[in-house]
């Protein structure tokens, strides 16, 4: 609204300052201008990124999930997939059967095109996440599979699920997929091989997950001067 003055959060102020650093830079290139302003700014004054605390499931609050009811039962299955394959909200929402395959090996994967990233994907999918899939029944290969609500709906949905079984997390559909990768972490899997399940096209990207796993272990450990 025109008539709020309050100030922009951080993210929004470094997500214009770096709009307007491609605009300068262009300007530059076309010698509009010769001089870059930003040049001038000391970096402890320009506004930095704020990253979010990453919200995960443990191992035991996904059996306490998986063990309670959820009406309607395809979110619970929908959520339940994505924790055990990484899949975001969006790439879920658009799976059609006919993108679940056989490899060489007679394994399931998921043939897809990323919608975030638009690359193309081949993720392996464990007999975990296929069980959770709904009877397809006489659905063709361009059908949907998991047909689910809005995804501001789906996580009123998780976040009532959650809290039912004394889960206080902020449940959201996008926490499954830090789930998946902190519990392939945590199980030793080489972090270039949970980068490229998770459709990085960084390594520095799926190194977050690598930080909250160590303070995860780290804490663990604190435990035992209780006993």
């Amino acid at each position: 609204m025109w008539g709020d003055r309050s100030p922009l959060n951080q993210n929004t102020q470094w997500g214009y300052m770096k709009r307007l650093e491609v605009v300068i830079n262009a300007a530059i290139t076309d010698e509009i201008i010769t001089v870059n302003p930003f040049k001038h700014i000391k970096e402890e004054n320009k506004p930095t990124k704020h990253r979010a605390e990453i919200c995960y499931l443990t191992m035991e609050e996904l059996k306490t999930l998986e063990n309670t009811p959820l009406n309607p039962p395809i979110i619970k299955q929908a959520f339940l997939f994505s924790c055990y394959t990484g899949l975001r909200f969006s790439d879920v929402t658009r799976l059609s059967w006919g993108k679940l395959q056989r490899d060489n090996n007679g394994d399931t994967i998921i043939n897809f095109v990323q919608e975030k990233t638009d690359k193309q994907e081949y993720l392996p999918i464990p007999k975990k996440a296929l069980a959770l899939l709904p009877e397809r029944g006489l659905a063709k290969a361009n059908d949907i599979v998991f047909k689910l609500p809005t995804n501001k709906f789906t996580n009123v949905v998780l976040k009532n699920w959650a809290f039912s079984v004394g889960i206080t997390k902020k449940v959201t559909f996008h926490v499954a997929r830090h789930t998946y990768a902190t519990l392939l972490l945590s199980l030793e899997v080489p972090i270039e091989t949970v980068s490229k399940n998770l459709g990085h096209s960084e390594i520095r990207t799926t190194q977050i997950y690598a930080k909250v796993v160590n303070a995860a272990q780290r804490a663990a450990v604190d435990k035992l001067d209780a006993l």
